[in-house]
């Protein structure tokens, strides 16, 4: 799935009209799918409606405007003493048509009598923290027991980034025009979003823009396992060479391999500690299970990577790290492995953790997937776990750029 960020989003817009589609069609085309989803979903009676100043705002006195046509009563908060251009005209087609449009000083009293509310207040272009009198209006919103739908980005959230430094609007919907947005997906603006639907607007392909960003979910990543035709034998499906395990935690050991056999993978096999092996043999019963030499700790010794390497000449790709320890030995071993294997690794958990502070990753040349958590990654870029956490995206990036 590709996720836009504001200025990708604005080039589009741009695109669209450059090509001789009003700005306010477009608004219209987004006000009228966004409020057709919201009837959809919802069996509310009165909608409030919260209008920014911004184009957000203009797309939500659109909505509020094919809300009152459907019957359902509304109100409208709008925030901005003074609008222009397109949402200017559509506030004055409200103001035709007898909606009750209120200040932000009535939005209290106004929740008290909401089903739902409609949050059209900050929009994809905000970013940084929210000013005290929105954040006083988003603090409201989070408080009243409605529903909230939000219009393209919860508002508070970086449409780019996903990052949050204040107050957001939590949703329960959010509906993106045309494509969604990055801080609806990653976290923590994911969390705030609720479930993520995109509706069409009339870009045309012509006016569209290429996004930096995609998101790779469950449904892409199955479609991207080779599917084996008959006949077909077990290494037409890839082999896999997990490394991973030792005596305290042979756990790890096993949900790995699994999580290899549920993927697709024709065969597996498994290098861990000898003191571990004897178990690990028991719980897996279709994979080839080599316990190698360990450490004092009981995890793998980095002198047995030659013998897995060995191990692995006909595995297709490696899985390196679940429970092998973090430290000196740790680090040894991934590093020798890494060195000796020009096939695709994908490293996790400890591997991640035993590289910190070293350079390895950037001197290797061959495919290399790395899959840390918050902690590790942070552990990775020397910034702790709540770095990261605040920081998804442009921690990923950074460890991407410094790591090759």
């Amino acid at each position: 799935m590709k996720l836009y960020t504001a200025d990708e989003m604005s080039r589009a817009d741009g695109g669209a009209q450059h090509l001789g589609i009003p700005g306010g069609v477009l608004m219209e085309r987004a006000g009228v799918a966004m409020a057709e989803e919201v009837m959809a979903r919802y069996q509310a009676r009165r909608i409030l409606v919260v209008c920014g100043g911004g184009n957000n705002g203009g797309d939500g006195f659109v909505i509020a405007r094919e809300l009152q046509r459907a019957g359902i009563r509304v109100s409208v908060v709008a925030t901005k003493d003074g609008y222009s251009g397109d949402p200017a005209t559509n506030l004055e087609v409200l103001r035709n048509l007898l909606v009750p449009i209120d200040g932000p000083e009535c939005l209290g009293g106004l929740l008290e009598n909401a089903d739902l509310v409609v949050d059209a207040l900050l929009g994809t272009g905000f970013s940084g923290k929210v000013r005290e009198k929105e954040a006083g209006l988003i603090r409201q919103i989070n408080d009243s027991p409605a529903a909230v739908v939000a219009v393209d980005v919860p508002s508070g959230v970086d449409g780019s980034t996903g990052e949050v430094a204040g107050e957001a609007v939590r949703a329960d919907l959010t509906v993106c025009a045309h494509a969604a947005k990055v801080g609806c997906v990653i976290s923590p603006g994911r969390r705030h979003a609720g479930e993520t639907v995109v509706v069409e607007i009339g870009i045309p392909p012509e006016a569209d823009v290429e996004p930096s960003i995609s998101w790779t979910g469950r449904a892409t990543l199955s479609g991207l396992v080779p599917r084996t035709g008959d006949p077909a034998h077990k290494y037409s499906a890839g082999a896999v060479m997990v490394v991973a395990g030792s005596r305290a935690m042979t756990g790890a050991a096993v949900m790995s391999v699994r999580g290899a056999e549920r993927a697709g993978c024709g065969i597996t096999f498994l290098a861990t500690s000898a003191g571990a092996a004897p178990a690990v043999d028991i719980a897996l019963t279709e994979t080839i299970v080599y316990g190698v030499e360990e450490d004092e700790s009981g995890g793998m010794s980095p002198d047995a990577a030659g013998e897995i390497l060995d191990r692995s000449g006909r595995a297709t790709a490696l899985v390196v790290g679940p429970g092998i320890g973090s430290g000196e030995e740790g680090r040894r071993l991934v590093e020798a492995l890494l060195a000796g294997t020009d096939v695709p690794v994908l490293l996790d958990a400890d591997a991640v953790t035993s590289l910190a502070g070293t350079h390895v990753l950037a001197g290797r040349d061959a495919p290399t997937v790395v899959t840390p958590h918050a902690g590790e990654l942070g552990r990775l870029l020397g910034s702790g776990a709540a770095g990261v956490s605040a920081r998804r995206l442009a921690s990923a990036r950074e460890a991407a750029r410094d790591n090759g």
